[in-house]
């Protein structure tokens, strides 16, 4: 009975872990994008005028 639930809870974590990997990747996806974007506009509102 006690390795079911050991079992389980085992599978529990493994999933947390899984989705908050899943949650971290997306927000560091969204950081770079956003740092990009900003690196565009500074780069377009700094480029020389001819």
């Amino acid at each position: 009975m006690r390795n079911t639930a050991a079992g389980r809870n085992g599978e529990h974590v493994k999933k947390l872990l899984v989705l908050a990997a899943a949650i971290a990747g997306v927000l560091l996806y969204r950081k770079a994008q956003e740092s990009e974007a900003r690196k565009d506009v500074w780069s377009k509102s700094t480029d020389t005028v001819n």
